[in-house]
């Protein structure tokens, strides 16, 4: 079993309090959403959960993320394992200065894969898993700066997945793109849960009714609800959920 259980999980940035004993599990092969307004932690969360947190000064973590039943905050985890078992997709599409092909190459070129004919194998296959190895066949060797947004988010997506991960942590993918280029992440969100557990964290509750299985509602650093979407969404079970996603908010 690869899921995640986070178990009485705070966070703190110095003396502010970021997340505050949150407790949750995250099923294995399906995604799950964060919902929640701008500054309630949803991201914060994310980071904890492949431990980004650290590159942040003077922040503190307590409680655990059992992940294989280990704790990833043990003193004996190794963390760049962490971080390849559990990839992170950012924002905004940080692709390398690099070509398409190199993008992809990276993480198993650092992780020590020498076979070249393994190495292409792997970029088409997760360029193809991505939907872009049709758009960009022809063009492996230019710069992935020259890619419009949605094809560098994608192509962000098939880097974190080269190196074979188990979870894939997705932290607002689509909010800097266009309709089409969304539509084409959330499809990709779908198929890829088919291998992989994602988390998504999205401040639109639209995505996360139409993509997750599962959502979670967080406020001022607690999750305040979480399960089914279909449920929380039609029948929440908290006043407080029920008033951000109908919008009678703040």
């Amino acid at each position: 079993m690869n899921n995640i259980k986070i178990k009485n999980l705070s966070l703190r940035y110095g003396k502010k309090q970021v997340l505050k004993n949150i407790n949750q599990e995250i099923e294995e092969k399906k995604i799950t959403a964060i919902i929640g307004p701008s500054g309630c932690g949803k991201s914060s969360l994310l980071r904890c959960i492949n431990r980004m947190n650290e590159l942040i000064p003077e922040s503190r973590v307590d409680g655990e993320i059992l992940f294989h039943n280990k704790n990833i905050y043990d003193a004996d985890t190794d963390i760049t394992e962490v971080r390849q078992k559990i990839g992170m997709v950012f924002q905004k599409a940080n692709p390398f200065p690099k070509s398409i092909y190199d993008n992809v190459a990276y993480g198993l070129r650092i992780n020590g894969t020498k076979d070249k004919k393994k190495i292409t194998a792997i970029v088409e296959r997760t360029l193809h898993d991505c939907g872009l190895l049709k758009e960009v066949k022809d063009r492996l060797n230019t710069s992935a700066i020259q890619l419009s947004g949605g094809q560098q988010q994608r192509l962000c997506i098939a880097r974190a997945l080269a190196i074979e991960p188990e979870i894939i942590l997705m932290d607002e993918p689509c909010s800097a793109l266009d309709p089409s280029s969304t539509f084409k992440i959330e499809e990709l969100m779908v198929k890829l849960k088919e291998r992989y557990t994602v988390i998504i964290v999205t401040h639109n509750m639209q995505q996360a009714a139409r993509a997750s299985d599962i959502t979670g509602f967080l406020y001022m650093g607690e999750l305040i609800e979480y399960g089914d979407t279909n449920t929380l969404f039609t029948n929440p079970k908290e006043k407080l959920t029920e008033d951000y996603i109908s919008g009678n908010f703040g």
